[in-house]
């Protein structure tokens, strides 16, 4: 059976308040959180990094949705996961820092295979210059065995979510024909990943600049909704919210922050 390809991304980046946090976090976000959203309608699979920067403490993570459109972003069911969030989702909501969401439709993809090894990349500039360059970058390098697989998306508006994007980084411009793009680089080795995100950003110019340097990440997990072990469904045969990991959440500390 061949799998849904996807037509748009989530690309979200975040960390969090403080280093003692860490194991809660990352036992949440990947048993609770994020197979919650990857059950909702018209999510494919996500995908969950950590930062390599090792001096940053508390870590820096990158998140990666894969959807069929944004407009699985704008459903009913999506909606009400922020409105109604667990106990255990209300309480890290709370601790999440530097938070940044950037929903893209997929602009292109390119390679057979995947890495454990992540670059992201957030740039500004002119939307018909940038497709045509990057599309060819992206291809070259892929087929020359210098990244494992890339990717690119152009933002665009959904409906508002009650948590505030940083404020540090430049928002979407008006200027006529100027858009907001994310690119993810995979590659097999950390140095050559970087060498690549620094040539590629040389390449991009002028159609478009970077807005914060790259990030990179190493993979932590991943889950499909396709693989998710007990789906509910409703009678419309559409995928319902997954169920809260309450016990997992009773072995952290639930009153004190950490």
């Amino acid at each position: 059976m061949s799998r849904r390809q996807p037509g748009a991304f989530l690309a979200l980046w975040n960390s969090i308040s403080q280093p003692a946090l860490q194991p809660e976090y990352e036992t949440w976000h990947t048993f609770e959180h994020v197979p919650e959203r990857v059950g909702l309608p018209g999510f494919i699979e996500a995908r969950r990094y950590r930062s390599l920067e090792g001096s940053q403490t508390p870590p820096g993570y990158f998140t990666c949705y894969w959807l069929d459109t944004v407009d699985a972003l704008n459903s009913p069911q999506y909606a009400e996961v922020f409105a109604s969030p667990t106990p255990w989702s209300a309480r890290m909501r709370t601790e999440l820092r530097d938070f940044f969401r950037l929903p893209c439709t997929l602009g292109g993809t390119y390679g057979q295979s995947t890495a454990s090894r992540l670059a992201t990349l957030h740039l500004r500039g002119d939307s018909q210059a940038f497709a045509a360059v990057v599309s060819c970058e992206l291809a070259q390098r892929v087929e020359a065995g210098l990244l494992v697989c890339a990717q690119w998306g152009s933002a665009v508006q959904t409906q508002a979510i009650p948590i505030d994007n940083r404020a540090d980084v430049p928002g979407r411009g008006e200027s006529e024909g100027e858009g907001e793009f994310v690119v993810m680089l995979q590659g097999l080795g950390s140095e050559q990943l970087r060498e690549q995100a620094r040539q590629l950003l040389h390449a991009l110019q002028p159609a478009a600049t970077a807005t914060s340097p790259p990030a990179f990440f190493e993979l932590l997990s991943q889950v499909r909704q396709d693989e998710l072990a007990h789906p509910a469904m409703s009678s419309h045969g559409l995928p319902q919210r997954q169920a809260p990991r309450a016990d997992l959440f009773q072995q952290f500390k639930t009153g004190d922050k950490p």
